[in-house]
């Protein structure tokens, strides 16, 4: 019976839900031009976000059947450039929001400037690109001034900018501004209020302040419940729900476990139940974390057990949460060994989070060269003018900084001859601590060349990477990927040589294991299964021998990949580098691919990867020698001395 009646809801609600859907569509169509811009606009999020496809296009037939009419395809531009936003794509959403604002021709009013501004300040903000905020920031403000009224639901911008410097202490006051302002204006809807105490809450729950963190998701509570006729359902039960979290969250941190577990359980009955739902598996880390402070270890391990079904391969926050939530419980249960394993998955998951985020902060460079470089062809038209000051400009500069360099020069010269001069009174054990202490800093900075240097060459590989993108030929592309393969090459090498612990030497085996990874998941796009097999006797090489041979090996893993089995999709590729005498060494490359030609000869082969062979193979000071056995062979012995 009960299945029965479960069965009846589902398909009640998933009837109700494509009624819905079809109302919107019917209801835009329904609508003449202008009108469905503003009916767009109205929407909430939910609604645009399941009908995106279907707006995008309308509105980009609409922009082409007004091609000539500008005025007219003002608005639906704008609204383009918020559906990219919606789609997270804030870098063609600016871009759309800055031709408006560029071509006189769509005769913007304030009210459109001012909408435009605070939508591309939410881009801005999002790319992590402060300055820009500020400067939209400045724009609203200049227009408030001529007498426009600020959109109310942006009224958080400059707090969320603290909230995103991670500054709560200055977020927390600018908010509280931002409330004044709004509880002065009645042209507010009934969501707003309650909305920005909930956000006040979680701003003191950051720094720790969970009474007053639970003062105000009550108050949001209280002003939710009592607009409740006046907010949309969707919205009130999202913010309902939000703001019972919030204070779960709160109970969970000051130890009052028993009304975290009340509360979680209260939402899990208003709200219904969705694993792959990644709130409720939120939801469900925190019950298992209030369990844990109770010490119900039965509880705790049955929440385990159950999130572990569903969590979290995909969402890296709640992996972590998560991963966190066992380390803690294998931890306390005394399980040291599954406590360290979880430690170090926490570990690995933070270093992958930081490798995003210096992707995106790669990506916000690009974005801000794109932008630079549309201002800087508004501002060519001025060049001819502003030629001549910068000449002088530049001139001046550069005295100024010729005279600061020479007082540099002397002031550092001179105060060198006084270092000397004390350093000689300084006696023999201060000596010895300063030597100490330096072959210490020696040691850091060391590391923190080699962590730089692979970062650097991380980033330029990034850099290609996004410059390959834009090119269509073929073979333009393929020598930009050999290049990147090179680049990554050499960042492993370095990457490897500050987790050792010698700096002036690379553990190979190491190396080598890191780069056949690389190698695998670069030629991913081949789709042939490649087993590659390596045995390096544990060899430290230093870097002026390890840099030419990471490459050599770079271009033979590759060039197999290539050519070794062209026409196979599987094979196997073996790799041996042993010492043969005191810093002698062969390397011994062999694939069961297709093998050399009968006429092969490696010193007269046309290609740019045996050309960097050849020549590296002459750095080491080695000598190569090809010949096929069941595939490929190439021999290199070399010597370090």
């Amino acid at each position: 019976m009960h299945k029965l009646t479960f069965s009846v809801l589902v398909s009640l609600f998933l009837f109700v839900q494509v009624f819905a859907s079809d109302t919107i569509t019917r209801a835009f169509k329904s609508k003449n031009e202008t009108e469905k811009v503003s009916y767009f606009r109205n929407l909430n999020y939910e609604a645009k976000r399941e009908h995106l496809a279907f707006f995008k296009s309308s509105f980009e037939n609409l922009i082409e059947e007004n091609t000539k009419a500008k005025e007219r395809n003002k608005g639906f531009l704008f609204c383009l450039a918020l559906i990219e936003q919606l789609k997270k794509n804030n870098i063609g959403a600016i871009l759309n929001f800055k031709a408006l604002l560029e071509d006189e021709k769509y005769n913007l009013t304030k009210r459109e400037r001012i909408d435009i501004y605070v939508a591309m300040q939410e881009s801005y903000l999002k790319l992590n690109l402060y300055s820009k905020v500020f400067d939209c920031n400045n724009q609203i403000n200049s227009l408030i001034k001529h007498g426009e009224d600020y959109p109310l639901w942006s009224y958080n911008i400059q707090s969320r900018l603290y909230l995103q410097l991670q500054q709560y202490y200055k977020a927390i006051p600018q908010l509280k501004k931002e409330i004044s302002f709004l509880l002065q204006n009645k042209k507010r809807d009934s969501l707003i209020i309650p909305s920005a105490y909930n956000d006040l809450g979680y701003y003191y729950s950051l720094v720790d302040k969970n009474d007053s963190a639970i003062y105000f998701f009550n108050r949001s509570l209280q002003l939710t419940k009592k607009n409740k006729k006046h907010i949309d359902p969707v919205s009130y039960t999202n913010l309902l729900i939000n703001t019972q979290e919030n204070i779960a969250n709160a109970y969970l941190h000051q130890k009052e476990f028993d009304k975290a577990i009340n509360k979680i359980i209260a939402i899990d009955n208003l709200n219904p139940i969705d694993f792959k739902n990644s709130t409720y598996l939120s939801r469900q880390i925190m019950l298992a974390n209030a369990y844990l402070g109770k010490n119900d270890y039965k509880k705790t391990t049955e929440l385990i057990s159950k999130i572990d079904s569903y969590c979290c391969m995909n969402n890296i926050s709640l992996k972590l949460l998560f991963l966190n939530l066992k380390h803690a419980f294998y931890k306390k249960t005394g399980n040291s060994d599954l406590a360290y394993d979880n430690l170090y998955l926490i570990k690995k998951t933070n270093d992958s989070i930081s490798n995003v985020q210096q992707q995106k902060l790669l990506k916000s460079t690009e974005l801000n060269y794109v932008i630079e470089q549309s201002e800087r062809e508004v501002l060519e038209k001025n060049k001819i003018i502003k030629e001549k000051e910068n000449t002088l400009f530049t001139t001046i500069i550069g005295a100024l900084s010729i005279l600061l360099i020479l007082s540099f020069l002397f002031v550092r010269i001179n105060r060198k001859k006084r270092f000397k001069i004390e350093k000689m009174n300084l006696s023999i054990a201060q000596k010895n601590t300063q030597i100490e202490a330096s072959l210490k800093e020696k040691e850091i900075l060391l590391k923190e060349i080699h962590h730089r240097v692979k970062n650097n060459l991380q980033i330029i590989s990034g850099i290609l990477d996004i410059q390959n993108f834009n090119i269509k030929d073929p073979e333009i592309k393929t020598i930009i990927n050999e290049g990147q393969n090179r680049i990554q090459s050499i960042a492993l090498l370095h990457k490897t040589m500050y987790q050792n612990k010698n700096f002036n030497a690379v553990n190979f085996d190491k190396y080598l294991a890191e780069l056949i990874s690389h190698s695998k998941q670069a030629n991913y796009s081949l789709k042939k299964q490649i087993e590659i097999d390596f045995t390096t006797d544990d060899i430290q090489l230093e870097i002026d021998t390890a840099v030419p041979l990471g490459l050599i090996l770079n271009e033979l893993i590759n060039n197999a990949y290539k050519h070794a089995f062209r026409e196979k999709q599987s094979g196997n590729i073996t790799i041996s580098l042993k010492e043969i005498e005191n810093k002698s060494y062969q390397l011994i490359f062999n694939d069961n691919g297709n093998g050399f030609a009968s006429e092969f000869d490696v010193t007269k082969v046309n290609s740019v990867g045996y050309e960097l062979i050849n020549g590296l193979t002459k750095q080491l000071k080695g000598k190569l020698t090809t010949h096929n056995e069941k595939g490929a062979v190439i021999v290199i012995n070399f010597n370090t001395n």
